[in-house]
């Protein structure tokens, strides 16, 4: 369960008199489930000591939020006219929740003695609504989109004599 309450108050306007205008309050509430589920294998192989294989799904969330809002119109000094900051026409009230559906199949091995671990993964994240934070007229905002990331990634220890450790990382 998640709540989140906010004045909408604009920025860089102060009204003589009457202080910060409160523009109104925006409420937002979700009730998402989120989990893991883990499939775990440790067969006996000749060529390792220990291996460990595994597969995962995971259903993630992160609420959304309020934006801060622009400026409200506020007279000019200058000209004696009305302005209004760009931003009451980029700015979104409101950012959506971010949802994640995260997929891995991975290793990890222990051989020669215990001299070398190898470990070894893929994996597959399909984003709902990612959150990206952008610069607007000098505050962050944030903005929802849709994205997907695919990789992998190795690491690897040998120690054939003790003291002398070779590492080995790679991630794509």
């Amino acid at each position: 369960d998640d709540k989140k309450s906010f004045d909408r108050i604009p920025s860089w306007t102060l009204v003589l008199g009457e202080g910060y205008p409160v523009q109104g309050v925006v409420d937002q509430e979700w009730q998402e489930l989120t989990g893991r589920a883990v499939v775990n294998w440790t067969p006996k192989l000749d060529f390792t000591d220990q291996t460990l294989l595994y597969a995962s799904y995971a259903h993630g969330y992160k609420g959304g939020g309020a934006n801060p809002p622009g400026v409200i119109e506020v007279p000019s000094f200058a000209a004696g006219i009305p302005v209004t900051s760009p931003s009451n026409q980029t700015h979104p009230l409101t950012f959506k929740p971010e949802f994640n559906d995260a997929f891995e199949l991975g290793t990890k091995n222990t051989l020669l003695d215990g001299a070398m671990t190898f470990n070894a993964d893929v994996f597959y994240y399909k984003y709902r609504s990612y959150q990206i934070s952008q610069i607007v007229d000098r505050t962050s905002i944030n903005l929802n989109f849709d994205a997907t990331v695919r990789g992998a990634e190795v690491e690897s220890t040998w120690e054939p004599v003790p003291g002398l450790r070779f590492n080995f990382a790679g991630g794509y």
